[in-house]
């Protein structure tokens, strides 16, 4: 019997030494296809959710809820580039630090304000105080599209968000005969091409893939 236990233990010695040997192999072919692959690796994870099109010539620009300085000033450049005539800032979201200075502005007026400070008129920028969510600000959207007639819009948001925001807009305002062009704001806080450098880079992405699975469940 003691026997039998000793051949038993030399042979699952043997059997986790074989697989053991196949584990670091593994690991290091990987290891050294990090190091060798791995910016382009993670550049693409990060491009992927870059869906940006070619602008071209549009009725409006609508600015999304979030992140007022880099979307505003995208939105901005777009304008007086000639790309549209009109500026539309969304969002009914209130800034937590604007709350605690006891200022109780939304998204879309923040972003209104930070424009006028650039020279825009009144009529050249349009609060939309409408939307917590890209869900409800595409609805918004739209609605405000078939009210003026609009045919082709620009939508203003970061860069990692246009994939989502894809989701949400594409189909939906192509049912209507509507044009979503998407033009992408880059992130003052972290650069999209070496996100994972920048802590900000690494949060915005994680959440950015778990919406994206949580859309794709919701069925947007």
């Amino acid at each position: 019997m003691g026997e039998l236990f000793d051949k038993a233990i030399h042979f699952w010695r043997k059997y986790c030494a074989r697989i053991w040997r196949r584990v670091v192999v593994v690991l290091t072919f990987l290891v050294l296809i990090f190091i060798l692959f791995g910016r382009p690796i993670l550049r693409g994870v990060g491009n992927f959710l870059i869906a940006e099109d070619e602008i071209s010539q549009a009725d409006a620009i609508f600015v999304l809820g979030g992140n007022n300085y880099d979307r505003s000033l995208k939105a901005l450049d777009l304008l007086q580039s000639g790309w549209a005539p009109i500026i539309y800032t969304l969002g009914e979201n209130v800034s937590l630090d604007l709350t605690i200075l006891g200022y109780e502005i939304p998204d879309a007026i923040l972003s209104q304000e930070f424009l006028m400070d650039y020279g825009l008129s009144l009529d050249q920028v349009i609060p939309l105080v409408k939307g917590t969510s890209t869900l409800e600000e595409s609805e918004a959207i739209l609605s405000l599209c078939r009210e003026k007639g609009y045919s082709k819009i620009i939508v203003v948001s970061d860069k990692f968000h246009l994939r989502r925001i894809s989701f949400v807009f594409k189909k939906k305002f192509s049912d209507q005969h509507i044009t979503v062009l998407l033009a992408g704001a880059p992130n003052s806080m972290y650069n999209e091409q070496y996100w994972w450098q920048f802590e900000s880079g690494l949060i915005m992405l994680n959440n950015e893939y778990v919406k994206l699975v949580y859309y794709a469940i919701k069925g947007y």
